[in-house]
């Protein structure tokens, strides 16, 4: 009985090596994590950086559906000052603006807004992208809004 648990375990971890195996050998290409804040983050050699760029002047260019949308983004990433207040406003905003309509076809404007994109003079923006203060300022740029129009 003992010999067998000593080669099931055996086993058990051979295979846990075998299949990490593909993970450890693209770990070379994999790009450099990003920080918070603008950092750069090495690894491998390779940096990445999150962007400067202020997007909060766009937002009052940007469809009333994707105000939901990056509402319910900047509200599940808490880059708003107020969780609770941010979220009775999304209720209420989605419901007047019918950003989230009922049934299977859904709205591509709100989801472009949840993956933290917005659209504005032809070229869409992404504040995932945006180092933390820009995100937090734009979120409050778009929780404005909402709350203005409710």
């Amino acid at each position: 009985m003992k010999l067998i648990s000593v080669r099931a375990l055996s086993a058990l971890a051979v295979t846990t090596m075998l299949a990490g195996a593909p993970l450890f050998a693209h770990a070379a290409d994999t790009p450099a994590p990003v920080s918070k804040g603008g950092e750069q983050a090495e690894s491998g050699g390779k940096t990445a950086t999150l962007t400067d760029t202020d997007l909060s002047g766009y937002v009052g260019s940007i469809d009333p559906a994707e105000v939901g949308g990056l509402l319910n983004y900047c509200t599940q990433g808490n880059y708003v000052p107020d969780y609770d207040d941010a979220f009775k406003v999304l209720q209420s905003y989605n419901q007047k603006t019918n950003a989230v309509p009922d049934g299977q076809e859904g709205n591509m404007f709100y989801a472009r807004g949840t993956a933290g994109q917005l659209q504005a003079n032809g070229k869409t923006y992404s504040i995932a992208t945006s180092s933390i203060p820009v995100r937090q300022k734009t979120c409050k740029a778009v929780l404005d809004r909402a709350r203005a129009a409710l």
